[in-house]
């Protein structure tokens, strides 16, 4: 009897050294981590999963109507060029996709290539500008400004049908910067900045941009610094239809239209050297 309750007494001083020991005390620790991640894990099974694909940040953003001219027309269709046809005498046809970009005193891109037009008539080029009011063709067609270059191609590709080709084809557009980056003074006058726009997508970029650096270089050698390096942008801006298109961007909404005709004047020497 004496022998079991010393057994019992060991047994006990055994089972108390173990609960109050470091081991017992990891084992704990243990247990209650285990206990901790499956609440967790039951609380994770109670989270709808989240969609990837649907998600979308710019749904973050407030969606606007805002012009950007990065914007254009991925062609879905392919427009036949017809050679120019006019014998001896070029042609150019000049449009301005979005007709309401306007400058400083509220003359528009508009009166800029009725302007230009004017100068290369005088220069003796057969010269049509267009003058289809695109914004009455945007909302008869339920579109809005960002698909304006939709309505410019549909321009372009009645004039190329109207007039049999063109061999030089300019979209005019104003840019928008600063009033410090928008104008140079130069022999005595203030001119407006220019820059012409490539689209890097179209099949007929090379032909292009070999033309846009022949026009850069001759219009900086009339007037230095009175165009920008070129820019070239991901996008078509309709010039998959020809190689003999061009988009020149002229001053900006910060300048004045004068400082704009004095740009005009010498762009319309330097497409006339280029054409030559």
């Amino acid at each position: 009897m004496k022998t079991s309750i010393k057994i019992l007494a060991k047994l006990g001083l055994l089972a108390l050294f173990i609960f109050i020991s470091p081991l017992m005390q990891g084992i704990k620790a243990t247990v209650r981590e285990l206990d901790i991640s499956m609440q967790l894990f039951n609380q994770q099974k109670s989270i709808a999963p989240i969609d990837i694909e649907a998600f979308n940040v710019m749904d973050m953003v407030k969606k606007e109507d805002i012009p950007y001219r990065e914007i254009d027309v991925e062609p879905d269709d392919i427009v036949e060029v017809p050679e120019p046809s006019n014998g001896t005498q070029k042609s150019i046809y000049i449009y301005s996709t979005h007709q309401q970009e306007a400058y400083k005193d509220r003359s528009s891109v508009m009166d800029g290539s009725m302007y230009l037009g004017k100068l290369l008539e005088q220069a003796g080029y057969k010269v049509v500008v267009e003058d289809r009011n695109f914004t009455e063709e945007l909302n008869a067609l339920g579109l809005n400004y960002n698909q304006s270059y939709q309505i410019s191609r549909n321009a372009i590709t009645d004039a190329l049908i109207e007039h049999q080709g063109f061999d030089l084809i300019i979209d005019f557009h104003r840019d928008s910067v600063p009033r410090e980056s928008s104008y140079i003074e130069a022999s005595g006058k203030s001119y407006a900045k220019m820059m012409i726009v490539l689209g890097g997508l179209s099949p007929h970029f090379s032909a292009i941009q070999n033309r846009a650096l022949t026009l850069l270089d001759k219009t900086n050698q009339l007037e230095s610094g009175i165009m920008k390096d070129i820019l070239v942008r991901e996008a078509y801006y309709n010039q998959d239809i020809s190689e003999n298109m061009l988009l020149i961007e002229i001053g900006s909404e910060e300048s004045y239209y004068e400082e704009v005709m004095h740009s005009l004047d010498v762009l319309a020497i330097s497409i006339d050297e280029m054409m030559r």
